[in-house]
């Protein structure tokens, strides 16, 4: 415990507050003073690196105004004392918070998984189809004839896209019925019950074309750098992750994550439709397996039976999305 005592001359002079021996006579030009910061102790900061710490914020604001110490941080105890302020803050806060999540952080998500090497992107596809193989996928069931047949089927779109290393794997799905997915690396993986429910190949043909979207624009990488950004962001935000800060942090990216992936579902349609236009190849057949899946979705519902995670639930479809195929 000290006394300090600033004179008229603007000397200062700090004393044990025990025996009053003196510690310290300085010029108060010489000390450094913390910013107002509501309640909060003011610290001055000696050129030995020595500092004294002091609740008496109203007596430290005095001696500022009188010997011109301010500073422009001063002007944050301003905003944070008065309540309109404090209100203005709090708009532009969620303003801020709301621009860098609908904009900012999918936009940098965007330009960071465009630089990220091919390395990258191979681990991150090998760990996910190690991972699916271990839990929902099995060796697949479709006859040696039916893969070289569409392999030789898909090979014009392969090689349109040759710059990006595809890979059409098969898969039997077991719980997740008809599905397709695509991983970062270009590998892409159909389900023998998508192959199964479609009439015809070019049906399928669709449908890896919506995949080579998801792969050409990055959506894999997109997705995991996304929600990286929205965990960092939050932790940014909360100061913390401990506490009630790691309850909020999976929030934002739930409820993102849903628009984010609409989003890259528009741009694969996209992708889809102006390939197929290209080529000649009948929109309707994306719409008409779709429209399938949904009905044998239904189906399996009112059956009573497990309800599938099938290409409908990985990939939101809309009755406007169907249409713009019909």
């Amino acid at each position: 415990d000290v006394v300090c005592k600033v004179y008229d001359s603007g000397t200062v002079h700090v004393e044990k507050a025990e025996d009053q021996s003196r510690i310290a006579s300085l010029p108060l030009s010489d000390l450094d003073i913390s910013a107002r910061v509501a309640g909060t102790p003011r610290y001055l900061k000696f050129p030995d690196n020595a500092k004294l710490e002091t609740l008496a914020n109203d007596t430290v604001d005095r001696l500022v105004a009188r010997y011109g110490r301010r500073s422009w941080l001063d002007r944050v105890h301003l905003l944070e004392s008065r309540f309109k302020y404090v209100l203005v803050g709090l708009l532009l806060l969620l303003v801020f918070l709301w621009g860098s999540f609908q904009y900012g952080i999918p936009w940098a998500a965007r330009v960071i998984a465009n630089m990220l090497p091919p390395s990258i992107l191979n681990v991150a596809s090998q760990q996910s189809l190690s991972m699916l193989d271990k839990s929902v996928l099995s060796a697949t069931e479709l006859d040696a004839d039916t893969h070289e047949r569409l392999k030789a089927h898909f090979q014009p779109l392969i090689a349109f896209h040759a710059d990006y290393a595809l890979d059409i794997i098969f898969r039997k799905g077991g719980g997740i019925g008809p599905n397709a997915f695509a991983l970062p690396d270009g590998t892409i993986i159909f389900t023998d019950e998508m192959v199964n429910l479609a009439e015809d190949d070019q049906e399928l043909s669709a449908v890896l074309a919506h995949e080579i979207g998801h792969v050409v624009c990055r959506h894999g990488m997109r997705s995991i750098v996304q929600d990286s950004l929205l965990g960092f962001a939050i932790l940014a935000i909360t100061g913390d992750i401990t506490g009630s800060s790691e309850l909020f942090i999976g929030l934002p990216v739930l409820l993102t994550e849903l628009a984010y992936s609409r989003e890259f579902e528009r741009e694969a349609d996209a992708y889809a439709l102006a390939y197929m236009q290209d080529h000649a190849i009948d929109l309707r057949h994306f719409a008409n397996l779709m429209r399938r899946v949904e009905k044998e979705a239904g189906s399996a519902k009112d059956d009573g039976k497990k309800k599938w995670i099938n290409y409908l639930s990985t990939h939101p479809m809309t009755d406007e999305r169907l249409k713009a195929f019909e």
